[in-house]
This record gives C-alpha cells, structure tokens and sequence, in this order.
C-alpha cells in the first residue's frame, strides 16, 4: 500500500438496475444510495456502487460485471420486463458468491416471496414497499454481531425453512427526508434519459394498475425549490429525454409551473430536446395547457389521453372514471387550433370489453378526431386488482418477453376468445398503419361524414385486404408474425411498424392503400379519389432523411410538382380549400389560390444508420404518438 493512502475497507452494495432504454438515470439506486448515506452506521460501514444496462445486454455480459465487482450486498430493481433476466442472474451470483446478501425490490416481486425466494436461501430477502427506509434498516441490521432481518419492517424471507414476512411498514411522507442522488452528486452526466418524480401516489385504483392500489389514495410532494434544482442539474449536463415519472402530471397546479421552468431551460441550454409524462386522469385543458407550453419552447411533446376503454361495462369493472366524450372533442379542438399532438392510450382486452365495443369505440374515438391511438397489451401485472380477481374475470394468459421479462398477456377474457383477440390486434394494426399515419384521414372524413361507411369498416375493410395478400408480404407478414409470437408487447414493435409504412417499405404499403381503395365499393365517387390523391400527397415522413416518395401513377384532381429539398409544389382548384381544411395542416389557415407548397420537413430525425433497430423503433413509436410535429404543412403561395 503506498504510504498516506488509507485503504477503504467497507463492504460494498451494489444497485442493480435493467432497464428497458439504454443511458437513463438509476433513479431507484440514486435513491437507496443517497438515503442510506444518512445514516451514520451505514456510511460508516457500507460503500455503495452502482450498475445500470439495458435488458438487451448479454446474461453473460451483465453476470461477468457484477462478479466483478466482488460486492458483499446486491439488490436489484425487479420489474415485469427484467426479472426473468434476474433471476438467471441470481443463480450465477449465488453459484459463485454463496455468501454474498441478495435484496429483491419492486413491485414484480413485493408480497411475492413465495414464488421468488428459495427456502434453502435465508440470505436472499424481498422488500415489500417503498425501499429508502427499509434498505437502509437492513443494511444496519447487517452490521450487528448477530442480524435479525425479522426486526426489519417490510420485508419477507426464508427462516428454517419457513416464510416470515415483517409488518408491514409505513409510506413516507416526508419526500424531503430522501436526499437528492442529483444534486449531491451521486448520479453523473453519463445519461441522455432522465427521470424525475414530483410527487409519489396516486388517488386512483384502476383495476389493471398497482400504481394507487399500492400507495392508497395519497399523494405525497418533494420540495418545489428541490425539483426546479433538480431539472436545471438535467437541462446542464446532458438531459436530451426528460421522463417524468409522477402518475398525473397535470393534476397539481404547480406542474404548470414546473412544466414552465422545462421550458425555459430548454429555451436556455436546448435541452431537454423531448418529454414524456403520464396525463392527469380528469384534468385534459390543463393538460392541454402544459402540452402547449412545451411545444412552444420546441420540446417535442404530445398530449397522452389515457382512456383504456370506452365500454360502459369495462370501465366499471375496472374501477375507472373516464374523461367524458363531450369534454374529449373540446379537448381535441383545442389541440387541433393550437396544432398540439395528443395520443390515446387503450389495452385490449380488458375486461367486459368485445371485439365489437373495442372496434366501436376506436370508431368513436376517429369520429371525434384523435390524433393518434395506441392499444397497449393488458399486462397481467401482479398485485393488481385485476390479478387478484383473474379466475373470476375468466382470464386468459400467455407469456411474452422471452426470456427476459416474465410477463403474463391477457388474450381471452369472459367477453373475448383468444381467435377474437388476435382479430382485435389485427384491427389495430389496420388503425396503426391507416389512422395513426393519417394514411386515409381526407378520405375518410369525407366517406364517414357523409354516411357512406364508417370507421370500423374502413379498418375492418384493410383487415380483410391483408388476409388476401400473400404470406411473404412484408407488411402482412410482419402483423401476422408479431400477433402469434406476442411481439407487440414491446411497444418498439409498433415503432418498428410505423418504420415500416412510412420508410422502409413506404412504396409497398402505397400500393396496399391504392389496391384496398380501388377494391371499395364507393371508389367510384369521384370525390372519394380526389381526396386519396390528397392523401397521398399529405403522409408524413418519420424521419427527415426518407427520399420524397415517386408517384407511378398519374394524378386525376392534383398535380404535383417534382420534388424539391424537402418539399413540393401542388396545384388544385380552389373548390377543394374546405377540405382542405378539415384534412391537412394549412399555413395560413384561409388559403388563396389554386397553388400550395407542401413541406415535410418538421421536427422529424434522420434516419439513425449508426443505431441499433431498437432505438429507432423506439423513435418511430415517439415520433408518432407525436404526429403533429411531423405532420407536413402546406402553405398556400397566393398564385
């Protein structure tokens, strides 16, 4: 040892967090770290590393780094999507370390001893709740000369071959007791995603979620001066994705001013460049407000509206008060004059739900002009009062995630057969491909304003033109090959989708939108062509890099220029201006003339060639749900 250097002889903890993103903040080990270093038993005794990767990583990558290390105490960050990855993990560890402390947290394993712990393995424990306080409890048991974790409240673990799990303990309410791992240095500048909570709880109890089961009803704050420090300490060093991690960002009056100071910083150190939130529940004009104050200081932003289900009878069952529809068209009016986005969120199945009310109310949804719709999996999360009512519901489950995640799908409810399931899927990817992408949006006001079809039939109608195409059709068998193989329970699957229609094969996906609507009874309107070819003219570009598209076939209404840069001229009669209107984003707003310029170029991203595919379907997914930011503006010339 070389003279005047102390060695430093306390045991080590490392955190252990797998993440679904690659670069984002260990907030749960900056935490645990920043409480337990309050405590002067454990600082004393205990030094505290940190370990973060992706869920894509290597099992032999991840148990090589963590060998490594040499820790005495790991505790690990469980979560439906990374703990089948844990627990190959766990017997590596415990192969090679069989004397080394295990802790599992979260909220896949909380109150789930039985199934995660090993009765022949009393140095393995979970942690039932919250984890600041209780962490740090059983980190100072484990510095007296003879532990008893059943002293420690909020845990469970094996004793003589029995499960003991301690009483259960109290939330805290005083965030401020929680140091910040940002602003005392415990969390570097490696980062590109953030995450930042607010406030912990949520007042609601929805059936499929265990976010308000778990905190019962309130709603605790850390400091307002603490969270404005705590965005700035991001916006410096190197914040480009801000993830905000409260349940209802919106409901709190003072997120309108936290929402305030993202955007100057933003106008200040352009960053953050993106921000994702979880919408207040029942507050939308509030929301809306906010979604504008992002968009404004040039954060990518969209407004997420989680509604889950329309059906009466589902939304019963699953203990949800839903934003009421005539409040949702206000809404979506308001977003549509300020040319906000928004995006909302459904799962299929939940239940009560069938096929007929999920296709009826997506229907519903296209009538009052959403901008973007995404049916996530229902998730069978454990914990959740659905997961304790399972039998009852009639539920049905298969597993998805691979070997990674241990995640149990619904595919079959009282309502819904696993056939009518994988039809409901199939729909959506119609809506995906058609509405998300505004592939048909002037064609279609037009043929269900006029009573000539609707909604439901439109998507029904691609459905049905899929199921005739061949099998090796790129797009048709990508559906099919993510339906029967559940990889849409990754949400990057639907980015990878929209990469697809919109870039990869964009020509192919044209020609199924001129084949499906030349096979339409109604393609003899004259109108209904006309407002195809405008269709055609107004989708979108998911990244700024795509070559403008070549249309093969001649124009009967439009004409269309050659491309240049990234836009293009068009020429049309000005008898066509109202639909306009209703269909395309116009600059200005009252055009003159027969000719417009249509520029895509928004905020889009090139395409990211030195990426991975992942990362890029995760853009495309974002991009999306952000349409309004993509979406090309034609400017009417005045000629």
């Amino acid at each position: 040892m070389t003279a005047g250097v102390l060695l430093d002889t306390r045991k080590v903890v490392t955190t252990v967090e797998l993440s679904v993103f690659e670069r984002i903040t260990p907030l749960v080990s900056g935490y645990l770290e920043a409480y337990a270093s309050t405590d002067p038993v454990v600082s004393k005794e205990f030094r505290f590393d940190k370990y973060t990767t992706s869920i894509k990583t290597p099992l032999d990558t991840i148990a090589e780094a963590l060998l490594a290390k040499d820790s005495d105490v790991f505790a690990f960050s469980t979560y439906v999507w990374n703990v089948g990855l844990v627990r190959k993990l766990l017997v590596r560890l415990r192969e090679a370390r069989p004397d080394v402390h295990i802790v599992l947290g979260g909220p896949q394993v909380m109150h789930h001893g039985l199934r995660y712990l090993d009765p022949a393995d009393e140095r393995m424990i979970v942690c039932n709740g919250e984890g600041e306080v209780t962490f740090t409890e059983y980190l100072r048991e484990l510095t007296a000369p003879a532990p008893d974790l059943t002293t420690v409240a909020g845990l469970t673990m094996y004793r003589d071959g029995q499960l003991v799990t301690t009483p259960e303990r109290p939330r805290i309410k005083d965030l401020e007791t929680i140091p910040s791992p940002f602003l005392t240095g415990l969390i570097s500048d490696e980062y590109s995603i953030s995450i930042i909570e607010t406030n912990r709880g949520c007042p609601y109890h929805c059936g499929f979620c265990f976010w308000g089961a778990a905190t019962n009803d309130r709603v605790y704050r850390f400091d307002e001066e603490r969270v404005r420090d705590e965005l700035t300490w991001m916006a410096r060093n190197g914040t480009l994705f801000l993830y905000i991690a409260d349940a209802n960002w919106g409901m709190l009056a003072r997120d309108v001013e936290f929402s305030e100071h993202i955007a100057s910083l933003t106008r200040e150190y352009r960053l953050p460049n993106v921000v994702y939130f979880s919408s207040a529940k029942n507050k939308p004009h509030a929301v809306t407000k906010i979604t504008g104050i992002f968009q404004e200081a040039g954060l990518v932003a969209s407004q997420p509206v989680s509604m889950q289900t329309l059906e009466p009878t589902s939304l019963k069952i699953i203990a949800r008060d839903n934003i009421k529809l005539d409040a949702f068209g206000s809404v979506q009016d308001d977003l549509r004059d300020r040319g906000l986005s928004s995006f909302i969120e459904l799962i299929w199945p939940l239940p009560g739900e069938t096929l007929e009310t999920f296709k009826h109310g997506i229907g519903t949804l296209c009538e009052r002009d959403a901008h973007t719709i995404i049916s996530y999996s229902h998730l069978l999360l454990n914990n959740t009062p659905i997961y304790h009512n399972r039998e009852k519901l009639g539920l049905i489950t298969r597993p998805a995630g691979g070997e990674v995640a241990e995640a149990q799908i619904v595919i079959g409810t009282e309502q819904v057969t696993p056939d009518e399931f994988a039809e409901g899927m199939r729909y959506f990817y119609a809506v995906h491909a058609v509405h998300n992408t505004r592939s048909l949006r002037a064609t279609a006001k037009y043929l269900t304003g006029k009573g000539i079809t609707t909604f439901p039939d439109l998507f029904s109608g691609m459905v049905e033109h899929w199921r005739g195409l061949p099998e090796d059709d790129a797009i048709k068998s990508y559906v099919e090959r993510s339906i029967r193989d559940a990889l849409f329970y990754d949400v990057g699957n639907y980015g990878l989708f929209v990469h697809m229609v919109l870039h990869e094969h964009r020509a192919l996906f044209t020609r199924h939108l001129r084949d499906f609507v030349a096979a339409q009874p109604w393609w003899s309107d004259p109108t209904a062509r006309a407002l195809f070819e405008i269709d055609l003219v107004n989708r979108p570009y998911i990244y700024s890099s795509t070559p403008l598209e070549e249309f093969d076939r001649p124009f009967e209404t439009v004409v269309v220029s050659a491309a240049s840069g990234r836009t293009r001229t068009v020429e049309l009669d000005p008898s066509w201006h109202e639909e306009l209107r209703r269909s395309v984003r116009l600059d200005p707003l009252v055009p003159q003339g027969p000719r417009f310029v249509v520029d895509y170029k928004r905020l889009q991203y090139p395409y990211m060639a030195g990426q991975s595919i992942d990362h890029n379907a995760n853009y495309c997914h974002g991009m999306i749900e952000k349409i309004e930011n993509i979406a090309p503006i034609w400017r009417s010339t005045g000629a």
